[in-house]
């Protein structure tokens, strides 16, 4: 019964539009105070909240943040989009596939899908309905391209899926690395596809002379990530090292050598970081007291007993959970997917000694594709804010083959492992 109530609670903050966040407190302190009562349920629920919220690894999420602000307004995004161009310019659908190499790799830096999409289609859509690509794909490439930024490491999403289920973050960020460069190479190969017959006098458009030669600017751009990435992997630094490492190269970078951020885009670059780090662990807090008040009534213990009643085998179980994580995609975003429903599926995952560094990865391309489903994708929102000509529609159409191209990678992940395991592994013997 208390149960029941804890979840109604819920259901009806969210339904009245209460932050995510604010709903899972209000609603699991209500289960844990009538369960254990008001004085003993306030005390234990702010030690916990403080407990899970005072972590080493939990400091480089607001670094990550604030790296990939300082990048975002220190200009690195069209530096990355011309050092696309430079390289796959004349191929078919050169400016798409420039756009989705930009979306990964900034993607990397900042961490961010929405950011991503932001910058690069800021940058690349005009240029590519200047050049006659068709809207719907010039729309949909970066929509979806921008979700790389929860996949490919650094990823606050790993961090916080370590958090929860204790595995190594160095792991899950190994694990991240060909998946994303597949999924990647999966949306490029259905650019040229889809730009192979389309408008052929668009390549000639792209003439040498138009490319922009690469520059040093470019190369501090792209150094970023074997900075921060290649020190963990070096055993330099751990992750959240690293982050402070990221912090202090994007700043001299973007300030002393490019020289592109101002003062002003110093304090938006900190007001953005604090209101998205202060959202982030707000969520965290608020799933860590939820998540006490459902182990507190043993749902998690429940739910494996129940898991186990059935008799399912680990892929009837992964392939429920796909679909669990496709549908919960269209309303939440990948941080509270994770903080709300892991620790539930947790035994569950144990019990069927599912590999969590396995797991974790295909958690997080479903999120990716839910960022391009509505009706809360959004990616698709922030594409559409960036052209008004184009309609919701337009950008939902074009990034609907792309989001195929992602499932067929989630598929080849589940059917072959090793994508996401192998380096991992490597790395460990």
């Amino acid at each position: 019964m208390v149960f029941i109530l804890t979840i109604a609670t819920l259901a009806i903050l969210l339904v009245l539009g209460i932050p995510i966040a604010i709903s899972l407190l209000i609603s699991g302190m209500l289960g844990y105070m009538i369960t254990i009562g008001i004085g003993p349920g306030i005390n234990a629920l702010t030690q916990t909240a403080y407990s899970d919220l005072n972590s080493f690894v939990i400091i480089a999420i607001p670094l990550y943040i604030f790296m990939g602000q300082l990048m975002l307004r220190g200009g690195s995004g069209k530096d990355l989009f011309n050092f696309a161009q430079r390289i796959v310019g004349k191929l078919p659908g050169g400016l798409a596939i420039a756009a989705t190499i930009a979306s990964a790799i900034f993607a990397a830096i900042s961490g961010s899908s929405t950011a991503t999409a932001a910058t690069i289609g800021s940058i690349s859509i005009p240029e590519m309905r200047e050049r006659g690509y068709p809207k719907r794909l010039s729309a949909g490439c970066v929509a979806v391209s921008g979700t790389l930024g929860i996949l490919i490491p650094p990823s606050i999403s790993f961090i916080l899926y370590s958090l929860v289920t204790n595995t190594s973050v160095n792991k899950l960020f190994l694990a991240g690395v060909i998946p994303g460069l597949m999924l990647m190479m999966l949306f490029i190969i259905y650019s040229i596809y889809a730009m192979r017959n389309h408008n052929t006098d668009t390549n000639e458009k792209e003439k040498p002379q138009e490319i922009v030669p690469i520059t040093v600017n470019m190369i501090g751009s792209l150094m970023m990530i074997p900075v921060v990435l290649g020190g963990i992997y070096a055993g330099w630094f751990t992750p959240t090292e690293a982050a402070g490492v990221g912090v202090v190269y994007a700043f001299i970078l973007t300030v002393f050598f490019k020289r592109t951020m101002t003062w002003s885009h110093f304090k938006q670059a900190t007001m953005s970081s604090v209101g998205t780090s202060a959202m982030i662990l707000m969520l965290i807090a608020g799933a860590s007291v939820f998540g006490n008040t459902l182990s507190l009534l043993q749902v998690p213990q429940d739910v494996a007993q129940w898991m186990d009643s059935l008799h399912m085998s680990a892929w009837q179980f992964l392939i429920l959970v796909n679909i669990l994580y496709l549908v919960l995609g269209m309303f939440m975003d990948a941080a509270a997917a994770i903080l709300v429903t892991v620790p539930i599926l947790l035994p569950a995952l144990q019990a069927l000694n599912i590999d969590l560094i396995w797991f974790g990865v295909i958690l997080v391309i479903n999120m990716e594709i839910g960022a391009v489903t509505p009706p809360v994708g959004m990616n698709l929102f922030v594409v559409k804010a960036i052209c008004e000509d184009f309609t919701i529609k337009d950008v939902l159409v074009g990034a609907f083959p792309y989001a195929l191209m992602g499932i067929l990678g989630l598929v080849l992940i589940m059917v072959f492992p090793e994508i996401s395991l192998w380096l991992p592994n490597m790395i460990s013997q």
